[in-house]
């Protein structure tokens, strides 16, 4: 097989003999590592045993797809010469740029700089030298010509079965009964454990970098192959409330569902009797059967997942049909094609359970606004909950780093680093306990649902925490942000009814938000005795590429008043995390 030489004195291996070995007699030393492409230039890199989970890992943590960038396997003399240009020239991009650009944009960025890429470019003679000395990638293009081939055959067969395909009622019945389960079971993952990462988080704004070295290493994550078309997140969205599950859950949080019942059944008479209602999102009707039972006069319960079909039986089990009335539909497309029977009626109350992780995950209250500005009666009608609030505030786990100090008289301190690579990957939804709690809780922003419009929530506001009192020990680390909201039904001449998702309180299925710094290399120090304070910017704002996840960063400083008089930096940082949907 043979191989184009780059055109000058120097060389590429150890000798011209080693240049004349057959590939197929190269054998990859069993202690040699494959590193991927796009982060083969950090301290840390992490390192694979096989060449799959180092493509792999370029495709999950950085977009990057080295198998969909290379020549065809059908002509293998110019796959194997085109393949060492191709990986050669990739690492010395990332080489060059990798203080300009980190994470999925970094690898967008590789691919603009790889397009229309040749092989028979003179320009391209130097990429015939290795960038990475004992490169395991380039001693293994045998095996990267099979993946690709299989790649090929593999998107090839997808495409005969659809030719072929003959649509059959029964069949397509199945099909979406199985998708509907995938879909669900994609949102379990996604709500347990806070990360899916499909979607390339692009981001512009340098508010949104992070100083966390911890960025670098990371963990691989088992999600379907990236493609180039735009997700459909309204339909993966809609779709992953027709489980029973998701259901259950809610209904099983008798914080939420106790809270809803109480601030309507208290207040039938101040609010509900002979009321028109509109509930957005009913789910299973629970809502609108608490409105119907508090002497609601009409009920129109809206929901876009099939979960309204056993919503209109329970309606009906219960002795209701009368009042409430079930449909199916998005809310925006409802009230544009007029479908909604109200009959040219206004509603006095929109009932809703819009609230996400961190209040505003999944963006559900869009929706919600929609049908208040074009159909709540103006002046006396009212959203319920009427008032939502965000709050946040230190924690402190070190118990939790230093558990791998000593595990059954071992010595585990490497999985420290690793611990926190994953943690501060993305934001994690987590039941966090007040005993870690060490600042106090700081509200941050207030929304009156009846009056903020739709800019309102994507905000940037300030905050100051202070070590919370009672704590024993002088000076502590702050490991993590905790972001939680407080819910208010507090009507006007009615029952004030008020639940909280802080760690003071119950827990509820919303579990509270937590943002970790990189408490081995950067993380905020708080000294009582010295009166330190953080001070930041908190940000949040919907994510471009998916509208229903949510990007957070953080911009903060510790700061300390010297000798009484002036203020003093002790450190600051940046951070950033996304919860995605």
């Amino acid at each position: 097989m043979s191989s184009k030489r780059p055109n000058n004195d120097e060389t590429w291996s150890s000798s011209d003999e080693e240049d004349d070995i057959d590939d197929e007699n190269v054998e990859l030393d069993a202690e040699t590592p494959f590193y991927s492409i796009c982060s083969y230039c950090h301290s840390d890199a992490p390192r694979f045993d096989t060449l799959a989970l180092a493509l792999e890992y370029d495709v999950q943590e950085y977009g990057f797809d080295l198998l969909g960038k290379l020549l065809s396997s059908n002509n293998e003399d110019d796959f194997f010469e085109g393949t060492i240009v191709l990986i050669n020239k990739s690492r010395q991009f990332v080489k060059d740029n990798q203080a300009k650009f980190s994470g999925k944009e970094l690898g967008q960025e590789l691919s603009k700089h790889l397009k229309d890429h040749k092989v028979d470019d003179d320009s391209d003679a130097q990429y015939y030298r290795p960038v990475l000395d004992d490169d395991s990638m380039l001693m293994c293009i045998d095996e990267l010509c099979e993946l690709k081939r299989q790649t090929e055959q593999e998107s090839q067969a997808d495409g005969n079965a659809a030719a072929n395909y003959k649509s059959d009622p029964v069949v397509d019945d199945k099909l979406e009964q199985l998708q509907a389960k995938i879909s669900m079971l994609e949102e379990q993952l996604s709500r347990a454990k806070g990360y899916i990462a499909a979607l390339a988080n692009d981001d512009d704004d340098d508010s949104m970098s992070d100083d966390s070295r911890s960025g670098d290493g990371g963990k691989m994550q088992a999600t379907a192959k990236q493609t180039n078309k735009a997700p459909d997140n309204d339909t993966y969205y809609f779709t992953s409330y027709s489980h029973t599950g998701i259901h259950e859950t809610m209904l099983r949080d008798t914080v939420r569902t106790a809270a809803y019942e109480e601030a309507i059944l208290s207040n039938a008479n101040s609010l509900f009797r002979d009321k028109v209602v509109l509930d957005i999102g009913c789910g299973t009707g629970v809502l609108s059967l608490f409105c119907a039972k508090a002497g609601a006069k009409q009920v129109i319960a809206v929901d876009n997942s099939d979960i309204i079909k056993q919503a209109r039986d329970i309606v009906e089990l219960n002795g209701y049909s009368h009042v409430v009335t079930c449909v199916r539909g998005k809310c925006e497309d409802l009230i544009a094609n007029n479908a909604l029977p109200l009959n040219g009626k206004t509603v006095d109350i929109i009932v809703s359970e819009w609230m996400g992780y961190a209040l505003f995950f999944e963006t559900m209250l869009p929706s919600v606004m929609v049908a208040r500005d074009a159909l709540m009666t103006p002046e006396t009608g009212s959203m319920f909950p009427n008032g939502a609030k965000i709050f946040i505030e230190g924690c402190n786990e070190i118990e939790r780093l230093e558990y791998w100090n000593d595990v059954h008289g071992l010595n585990m301190t490497p999985m420290k680093e690793r611990m926190v690579s994953e943690l501060t990957q993305d934001a994690h939804v987590e039941v966090v306990s007040d005993a870690n709690i060490v600042t106090d809780r700081k509200e941050i922003i207030a929304f009156d649902l009846n009056t903020c419009k739709d800019a309102d929530l994507d905000f940037e506001v300030p905050f100051e925490l202070h070590l919370r009192d009672g704590m024993s020990r002088n000076e502590l680390q702050i490991h993590s942000l905790v972001i939680s909201f407080d819910i208010d039904f507090t009507v006007p001449d009615s029952n004030p009814v008020h639940f909280s998702t802080g760690c003071q309180s119950t827990p509820t299925h919303w579990k509270q938000t937590q943002l970790w710094f990189d408490p081995i290399h950067n993380c905020p120090v708080l000294n009582r005795e010295a009166g330190d304070t953080m001070k930041g910017v908190f940000r949040m704002k919907r994510n471009v590429k998916n509208h229903r996840a949510i990007d957070m960063s953080v911009t903060w400083e510790v700061i300390r008043r010297e000798d009484g008089l002036q203020w003093e930096r002790i450190s600051d940082g940046v951070l950033k995390r996304s919860l995605i949907a």
